[in-house]
């Protein structure tokens, strides 16, 4: 799979810019604030639908964008790409809502037509590597929930539905418990049975699609991981294992349950009404999906809290390539690589098998960097090169 052209109009600091791009890839240098990860933030934002830089889209806008045409700032991204099911173009318009100065309106449109987000994810893949993953190891469960969530949406649809139903319904209950809890009303009042039963539900049957396919991809990726890292460090014992808020048997964790959604549903109805009393006193769900964590270890010790930097590093770089590896597997050809001024972050000799394991992958690669010497190299010598400029100004040589 491959981007063949990316277009952005009012996004961040570019005006406008049209890229041609080659199925090998491009190399980007130039300085800091230059406009280099805007470029990769715009591919994976066609990806995922979601910008992996900010929550809040609104910085996304050129706020002076709009004022020659008398309309609300704007910005706009859309790409053409090419991969192993035929041809494709997604594109994503942001404007500002003059009614609500806080809001925004989103619209998505896939070869033309308006679309729903969910139906755009995942039909251009890609796996973006940025100097911040580091905190995926070393950051809070939510970051790492976050990773699989994006991660596993653009390869199952199905999954990015229930996620998406999951999040409604959790929300749901949760404003009910709040209810509930400031009523006082004990546990096992029939009436607390009733108004939860219709949430609990949807829950159950949505959650236990989202735990079903975590446990299946975790366990392909753990995997994946340490062989990659085992190639990166000449070491072995990475350890990638999926950490439910809820009892989970082996064959399950291990994604090799003959049915694993109906036993994830049956689960995870125990543990929400084995802990429906301290829902009620919390006025929370204090069990589910939304509480997992992706746990990742070192020769048995958590990277996050007692690896060194460079272990998490390493780590971060074999997870990213299982991922690749996992794509590619299962879609039939791999997604776009993205490679946001990691170079640097590595020794010349992790640097080096990095970029001979990517390029033996045979994605497209996207590498931006400070200094040319960085990307330089004979791994990426067939990728042309561009220099930009603060403008931000693009200049292909």
């Amino acid at each position: 799979m491959f981007l063949r052209e990316l277009e952005l109009e009012e996004f961040r600091s570019y005006r406008h810019l049209d890229l041609r791009l080659g199925a090998a890839g491009l190399r980007l240098v130039g300085p800091n604030a230059s406009g280099k990860s805007t470029l990769l933030e715009a591919v994976a934002m066609l990806a995922t639908t979601r910008s992996p830089r900010t929550s809040s889209e609104r910085e996304l806008l050129n706020w002076t964008s709009g004022e020659e045409y008398g309309v609300p700032p704007f910005a706009r991204v859309r790409g053409r790409y090419s991969g192993a099911d035929g041809e494709g173009e997604i594109e994503l318009r942001l404007q500002a809502d003059p009614e609500r100065p806080a809001a925004l309106r989103k619209q998505v449109r896939v070869d033309g037509r308006p679309s729903r987000s969910l139906d755009a994810v995942g039909r251009l893949r890609a796996v973006l590597f940025a100097p911040e993953d580091v905190g995926i190891v070393s950051g809070p469960p939510s970051g790492r929930r976050r990773y699989l969530d994006l991660n596993i949406s653009q390869l199952d649809a199905r999954y990015l539905r229930a996620l998406s139903r999951f999040n409604r319904v959790l929300e749901q209950r949760n404003s009910l418990l709040k209810s509930l809890q400031r009523q006082r009303v004990h546990p096992r009042d029939p009436m607390v049975g009733e108004q939860l039963a219709f949430w609990d539900s949807e829950l159950v049957s949505n959650g236990a699609v989202v735990i079903d396919r975590r446990c299946q991809i975790v366990a392909s990726l753990a995997q994946r991981a340490a062989e990659r890292f085992g190639q990166l460090s000449g070491l072995g014992g990475l350890e990638l294992s999926y950490a439910p808020a809820i009892p989970l048997s082996e064959r399950m964790l291990a994604g090799r349950a003959p049915d694993a959604t109906a036993e994830a549903a049956r689960d995870f109805a125990a543990a929400l009404d084995a802990s429906r009393g301290d829902d009620l006193r919390r006025g929370v769900t204090l069990v589910g999906p939304h509480r997992d964590d992706l746990v990742i270890r070192i020769d048995e010790a958590d990277v996050g809290a007692f690896g060194s930097r460079g272990q998490q590093r390493l780590a971060i770089v074999a997870l990213k390539l299982a991922e690749i590896d996992v794509m590619s597997t299962l879609c039939g050809d791999p997604p776009v690589l993205l490679l946001d001024d990691v170079l640097s972050e590595l020794d010349p000799a992790h640097r080096s098998l990095l970029l001979s394991v990517a390029g033996g992958l045979g994605a497209q690669v996207l590498v931006t960097a400070t200094e040319s010497r960085d990307v330089d190299v004979t791994e990426l010598a067939a990728l042309p090169l561009a220099h930009v400029g603060i403008g931000p100004t693009l200049t292909i040589s």
